[in-house]
């Protein structure tokens, strides 16, 4: 089984999340994909033995330049309204390109932007394609299977872009939830 199999089937018998992914593909969303910690976090739990909890928000990503920023609202209440029991977070690719520096070029898709989370185990996303899980992986799925966590090549370009990652790796603590965690750059 390749990593990438692995995942999937992480996803696959997890079923809050095949139900999570269903829920989002009955949104219609242009590029929608769940991503990020909800499915990092899930792999990580799974391969260290541990319950699957999600203890962060369910990121719901999608790109879509015909809809104004503010339908993430919307589809947010959509969401809550159907599974209120998960903090949704709803983003539309389109408008996120300089979150954190205001001269970065746009993004070109929910794969361009899903490239461009932090750092290389959070660069996950998935979705439904007539029931079969596919995932978008940029970088791939090895550091994410192989419990290595390192910044995107991006946000290694300089001292204030590594600062956002290194800021990231002192809030977030991963490595007291999962010890087999290698973190790089800090």
């Amino acid at each position: 089984m390749t990593n990438e199999q692995r995942v999937i089937h992480i996803i696959k018998t997890t079923p809050a999340l095949m139900t999570i992914l269903q829920l989002i593909q009955d949104c219609h969303l242009k590029q929608g994909a769940l991503a990020a910690g909800s499915i990092r976090n899930t792999v990580w739990q799974v391969l260290s033995g541990q319950p699957v909890m999600f203890n962060s928000d369910i990121d719901v990503v999608f790109f879509d330049p015909e809809r104004p920023a503010s339908d993430d609202l919307k589809i947010y209440q959509q969401l809550t309204d159907k599974a209120p029991q998960y903090q949704w977070q709803i983003k539309n690719e389109v408008y996120m390109a300089h979150y954190n520096f205001d001269k970065d070029p746009e993004f070109t898709s929910v794969t361009d932007a899903i490239g461009h989370f932090v750092e290389v185990p959070t660069c996950i996303g998935a979705f439904l394609d007539e029931n079969q899980i596919k995932l978008i992986a940029p970088y791939g799925v090895d550091d994410l299977i192989n419990f290595r966590c390192s910044p995107i090549p991006y946000y290694r370009q300089d001292a204030k872009h590594m600062a956002i990652y290194q800021q990231r790796m002192a809030q977030k603590q991963w490595h007291q939830q999962w010890p087999k965690l290698q973190i790089d750059g800090i």
